[in-house]
């Protein structure tokens, strides 16, 4: 036998509290909630619960939609800052063999001067820190060496340094896009306890009315229930897709 599904995520919250509003309109003659109810559905309220409800979850998904782009190219950079730092220790290490340059070198950049692999970039931080290790670095050892100083190319530090700068840019942006997603979050949040109780009562409203229908079958109940929001799903866990005929009379 189906059973009622109670609504347990903002959508479903938003799916029970809606159909109840467009039923209520739809039936002014049958209704099956109260006009309490009503006053949390009321769309020419800006203050109802459900019109509140609808504009934080709204908020929500414009503020994941402008975060997206921003922590997309983050990720783009970070991989491109990530790819000329590794490049520029291997090359650097690669002209040690080479004599080149010296081990001592590798100080400049904060490493071990007998490293034997390249500084840890398995983070955003550690790849930034290791990229201004390289700027500054670099800039240290051309004023130590002096008329001696040989820069390193393939990639040269200058390169570094500037997807050093657009990384940390993409990075405060996509920051703030992130807290400013969380806090529409926590927004809406905030209201979904009372929106769900506020569904959860409708549905059990629904139901105690149509209990006194006793010219209705259960199915005929679950039928009317489901144009004002009720979900049922059967054994198997499928719906229902029972069409929906017009609203009775609630038994006074």
């Amino acid at each position: 036998m189906p059973a009622r599904r109670l609504p347990n995520t903002n959508a479903a919250v938003i799916r029970t509290l809606t159909a109840a509003r467009e039923a209520w309109k739809r039936f002014p003659s049958n209704r099956l909630i109260t006009a309490a109810h009503w006053q949390q559905l009321d769309d020419t309220q800006p203050t109802a619960l459900l019109n509140r409800f609808l504009k934080e979850s709204s908020d929500v998904d414009k503020a994941i939609a402008a975060q997206v782009p921003l922590t997309s190219a983050q990720g783009q950079v970070l991989a491109r800052l990530t790819l000329l730092v590794s490049h520029f220790h291997q090359v650097y290490d690669l002209a040690v063999e080479r004599t080149y340059f010296t081990a001592a070198g590798r100080a400049y950049y904060g490493r071990d001067v007998n490293a034997t692999t390249i500084p840890d970039l398995s983070t955003l931080d550690a790849v930034i820190a290791a990229a201004e290790a390289i700027v500054k670095g670099e800039a240290d050892r051309q004023t130590a060496e002096a008329a001696a100083y040989k820069p390193m190319e393939l990639p040269y530090a200058a390169e570094v340094a500037a997807v050093l700068s657009d990384a940390k840019q993409k990075r405060a942006a996509a920051e703030t896009a992130k807290l400013a997603t969380d806090t529409e979050q926590n927004e809406l949040a905030a209201l979904y306890s009372e929106a769900q109780r506020l569904a959860v009562s409708l549905i059990n409203h629904i139901e105690f009315n149509l209990e006194e229908r006793h010219d209705l079958d259960a199915p005929g109940r679950r039928r009317i229930a489901r144009a004002w929001g009720v979900v049922y799903i059967n054994e198997d866990g499928s719906l229902n897709e029972e069409p929906a005929p017009e609203s009775p009379t609630p038994v006074e």
